[in-house]
């Protein structure tokens, strides 16, 4: 490794981390005092002054009931003014609920998964909208669940929330029985009450992927991943776009030749990120760039990291917003078998259309990068080790050149 990322380590390890090549300054969290689990930081959102980490394996209310923890930022330049305000669990926690497997923030609210995969019936997990009040506590506006009588997989595979709609997606069947569906939730203005109007699934059989898990949503238009998984085929990503004189949704495009295990999305206006872990006939991996015009989407764009690593797993994470990209990926395997370096690339659109690496976020570990997140000038990385408790990271992004 190298010298000035030895430094990095070694600051990262004292409590801080700045890298100058990286015009990047990243710190932990403070992490509840009272958590003992692998999972915090499982997943992440972050706002203008909210971050959100999920850690569904905390033992609350039982064994792997999970929760999910809120901090609010303060007028400062760095992590040291984010606090911990509240953890949330929801109003009917159990043991394995695996409360806070994926995360959603838009403003002052909050959509959780409550995603147990290992359940042998479909229809019992759910997905819980929080809401901060005026007084700034948080309070349970709805549980959502999806329809029992459908074969569509485990409810609360992924969630993805933008304003007064929600979406929830179901797990499909990996053997590649049956298709998933994504659930469109929305919120009545005048009561505040949520319902479910929409159930979005496919015709097509399970060749191109089954259609599930990954969701992302950016007004009307919603992209739902389609992983082969275990077919070591290309999968693929359904896009979804919402009528307003029709006042339904219909299928938009259907992306084709996506390569990866568990495919990772992001959203924003007409533009579409997928992360390709797998892709290449080194399997280095790859994120996919998409962009609509008028009527259709196509392949604006294939991010690589300006050195690939054999199986690096490049796209394994992907956020994006105003023309960022962060992807996790792994760098620095100095010749081992094993990767043994994961970090976050950045990066960023130029003017005219075409993608630059700025910069790496790397603190030396293979688990960093687990979720991400960002907002403006600021992301959100975790962490998250199998056998210890869970980071994550605020690290304060380079300014667009």
């Amino acid at each position: 490794m190298s010298l000035l990322r030895s430094l990095g380590l070694l600051l990262a390890l004292t409590g801080g981390l700045f890298l100058p090549e990286a015009h990047a300054q990243i710190e932990s969290l403070p992490r509840p005092d009272s958590l003992d689990t692998a999972s915090f930081g499982v997943s992440v959102a972050i706002g203008d002054s909210i971050a959100v980490v999920g850690a569904s394996g905390a033992s609350v209310c039982g064994d792997d009931a999970g929760a999910v923890f809120v901090y609010e930022r303060r007028p400062g330049p760095l992590v040291t003014s984010w606090s911990l305000s509240a953890r949330l669990v929801p109003r009917d926690c159990h043991a394995k609920a695996f409360f806070g497997a994926d995360v959603a923030l838009d403003g002052s609210r909050i959509l959780v998964s409550a995603f147990n995969s290992d359940l042998v019936g479909e229809g019992e997990n759910a997905a819980y909208i929080f809401e901060r009040t005026a007084r700034g506590t948080w309070t349970q506006a709805a549980r959502l669940t999806g329809l029992s009588n459908q074969q569509e997989g485990l409810f609360a595979a992924g969630v993805a929330l933008d304003g007064d709609r929600a979406v929830v997606s179901t797990s499909g069947n990996p053997e590649g029985a049956y298709n998933g569906a994504a659930y469109v939730f929305e919120r009545d203005a005048a009561t505040g009450a949520w319902s479910r109007t929409a159930r979005l699934s496919v015709q097509r059989g399970t060749e191109s992927g089954v259609l599930g898990r990954d969701v992302a949503l950016d007004g009307n238009h919603l992209a739902v991943a389609a992983s082969t998984f275990f077919e070591q085929e290309p999968g693929s990503v359904y896009v979804f776009r919402y009528d307003v004189a029709a006042e339904r949704w219909r299928q938009d495009a259907h992306l084709k030749g996506i390569d990866a295990f568990f495919i990772k999305l992001d959203l924003q206006d007409s533009t579409l990120i997928v992360g390709e872990d797998r892709a290449g006939n080194d399997e280095s991996g790859a994120a996919t760039v998409y962009t609509r015009d008028d009527t259709t989407w196509t392949r604006s764009a294939t991010l690589r990291p300006s050195i690939p690593y054999d199986s690096g797993a490049f796209g394994s994470t992907v956020s994006l917003q105003d023309g960022r990209a962060l992807i996790t990926g792994y760098d620095e395997q100095l010749g081992k078998e094993i990767n043994i370096d994961r970090v976050v690339y950045v990066f960023q659109r130029q003017t005219e259309g075409s993608w630059q690496e700025r910069t790496i976020l790397d603190l030396g570990t293979v688990d960093f990068g687990a979720g991400l997140d960002q907002n403006s000038q600021i992301a959100i990385i975790s962490s998250v080790p199998k056998t210890e408790s869970g980071t994550a990271y605020i690290a304060r992004l380079p300014q667009p050149k």
